[in-house]
């Protein structure tokens, strides 16, 4: 009975030894799979990578192949002499900067279509007041499909703020200055942009709060989308494609308060500008937008 006994013990133990073993066997091997398996996933990523770098690198490639040729004649006489400059707008100093938008100015006060606001200070006046009006009273960024009312508000804000005459005048703008129109919203940015480094002559700037409004009210509004939708593709674009820079801007300054999240629109704007083919500056957008979607990993 006792070597009975004994004998049961031991396969006991046996069985359990080698369930041990068998326990620990496994987990070698799982532990082993594992890290195999975060290896092939780590070269998998750096493959991505290396891979969406090369797409990128061709995509702007493609995009200076296939771009128009700059107007230099017609931006020469809208810019001055300085017009070269625009390609390279990061480069220029204040005074740069300034001398061509006086020059814009003047060019604007000389076309048919800014005849009818000479008496009220012509072109001048005219963006002076448009930022005044629209910096006084912002669209709304949150809260407009609470009730009829205040998307009706949202929607016709910008025939609201600046009223039929101005609306007239920028759409003709747009219209009959579309082949430099790239370069004009180039400088105007950077201009906005510099804070209290330029003089400012005798022009309004909006404030970094006043454009992260209007680039939110574009980007991620009902009201600010269905306008976009109703422009030009290339007015559309350039617009998303600057209310993206603000936004990033309003990032790095910790003043984004509604918490909007650019990287779908980085991704939605990067290949409609890649996909386009009438934008002189196609390169430089892509290539920006390229380095976004490297910040917020996309």
């Amino acid at each position: 009975m006792e070597k009975s006994v004994k004998i049961v013990i031991a396969v006991l133990i046996a069985g359990i030894i080698v369930l041990l073993g068998y326990t620990q066997i496994r987990r070698w091997h799982a532990g082993g799979v594992q890290e195999v398996v975060e290896r092939e996933q780590k070269t998998c990523e750096n493959q991505i990578a290396e891979l969406t770098n090369r797409i990128t690198a061709l995509e702007i490639e493609l995009a200076q192949l296939s771009r128009p040729e700059l107007p230099e004649q017609k931006l020469a006489e809208a810019m001055g002499d300085a017009a070269g400059f625009l390609a390279h707008p990061d480069g220029m100093t204040c005074e740069e900067i300034e001398a061509q938008i006086m020059s814009l100015m003047t060019y604007l006060d000389d076309r048919e279509y800014m005849q009818s606001f000479q008496e009220k200070g012509g072109a001048m006046a005219l963006y002076n007041d448009v930022i005044e009006r629209l910096s006084y009273k912002p669209p709304m960024l949150s809260g407009e499909l609470e009730n009829l009312a205040s998307l009706i508000r949202n929607v016709t804000h910008m025939y609201r703020q600046l009223g039929k005459e101005r609306i007239t005048l920028i759409k003709a703008l747009l219209k009959n200055e579309s082949e430099i129109i790239e370069s004009v919203l180039s400088i105007f940015y950077r201009y906005a942009v510099t804070g209290n480094l330029c003089r400012r002559q005798a022009l309004n700037t909006p404030s970094l709060e006043v454009m992260y409004q209007y680039a939110g009210y574009f980007l991620n509004t009902l009201a600010g989308r269905s306008y976009l939708l109703r422009r030009d593709s290339k007015i559309r674009i350039l617009t998303s494609y600057y209310a993206i820079l603000i936004i990033d801007r309003a990032n790095d300054e910790m003043l984004n308060r509604y918490g909007i999240d650019i990287r779908p629109f980085i991704d939605y704007t990067y290949y409609e500008i890649a996909s386009h083919k009438g934008m002189a500056y196609q390169r430089q957008y892509i290539a920006r937008l390229a380095e976004l979607r490297e910040k917020y990993k996309l």
